[in-house]
């Protein structure tokens, strides 16, 4: 599995020397590396500076060179071939104006649903554990596991996301109790939905986790030649990913949630900090969660690949599509 490199300092300079990547500060180098050490290239800075050798050397190798800005992806690097999936696309758009895409947008909140009932589940073992009271953690999963059991009986895209908001109240009120209170996470907040004052840093943390997926759920669905603007959940519209978004629902618990929960229990300080907006801070959360996307076999990272392409089955007729469900 290659490494992921983050250029996230001003005045930055990726270059190219004696074919390997080369990245320099102020004429100061910071780090080189093989182009076939890298899985990524991530650049979450404005201040920085790329070379068209350092471009064409990322395209040779394949390697995924994304720019970001703050808690989004904003562009990346595609393949001049890209365009030659036009089969896969126009499968995705008879799908979609076909009526059949109710089926995706519900198996994607059913994996949601079931995975953010399996976070609650976990934690609330590991309070039963320690010798504490988990009885909150128990109800609420039940809660959401209540309303999953409703998904089967929506009749429009509409439908499920009142499914969706009903259990999402019940998992973030649960997730609230269990993380240390001078963190300062009461509710989840999206910008549709903004705080009266200013954003927690478990919040924050959450951004920028959900940022960190976005990033890999573009990634596989390019890998797997499927357009990223034509979701079924979510609806399309001009500089929407919308696919992007609908595949990200069944990981954001399990990528995302479950490895931020942990941190905030085990190294409450790492969010302190991030309130504070102390350097590295952010940074710190960057690595933890591309190191927790690295883990186990597969990597969860290669498991939103393989979802990608269970999509692209579905829609050639080859079999049905189900979510990822995790075990544990």
């Amino acid at each position: 599995m290659g490494k992921t490199a983050i250029v996230d300092l001003h005045g930055s300079f990726l270059g190219v020397r004696n074919g390997r990547f080369v990245l320099k500060v102020a004429g100061e180098l910071k780090w080189e590396a093989s182009p076939v050490e890298l899985e990524s290239i991530v650049i979450t800075v404005e201040g920085a500076a790329i070379s068209s050798a350092a471009i064409s050397l990322a395209t040779t190798f394949g390697i995924d060179l994304v720019f970001m800005r703050g808690d989004r992806p904003v562009a990346r690097l595609i393949p001049y071939k890209y365009g030659t999936v036009m089969r896969i696309w126009q499968l995705q758009l008879k799908c979609h104006e076909s009526g059949e895409s109710l089926y995706l947008a519900r198996s994607f909140l059913e994996g949601k649903l079931h995975n953010q009932r399996m976070v609650l589940l976990e934690n609330a073992r590991r309070l039963k554990g320690g010798g504490r009271d988990a009885g909150l953690l128990l109800a609420k999963a039940t809660e959401i596991d209540a309303a999953a059991s409703e998904l089967g009986k929506a009749k429009s895209v509409e439908d499920l996301l009142v499914i969706e908001g009903h259990a999402a109240r019940s998992y973030w009120a649960a997730v609230a109790s269990i993380l240390p209170p001078d963190i300062g996470f009461t509710h989840r907040y999206t910008r549709n939905n903004p705080p009266p004052g200013e954003l927690d840093a478990f919040n924050v943390a959450l951004n920028i986790g959900y940022a960190l997926l976005r990033k890999e759920v573009w990634r596989s669905i390019f890998l797997a030649g499927l357009n990223p603007y034509l979701g079924f959940l979510h609806k399309p519209r001009a500089g929407r990913p919308a696919l992007v978004l609908d595949l990200m629902e069944e990981f954001r618990p399990i990528i995302v949630d479950r490895p931020l929960i942990g941190l905030a229990r085990s190294n409450k300080e790492v969010f302190i900090s991030l309130k504070q907006q102390k350097e590295g801070a952010a940074r710190s959360i960057w690595t933890h969660i591309i190191n927790y996307m690295k883990e186990g076999k597969p990597p969860k990272n290669e498991l939103i690949v393989t979802q990608a392409r269970r999509l692209v089955m579905h829609l050639q007729g080859h079999q049905r599509y189900t979510p990822y469900k995790s075990r544990w």
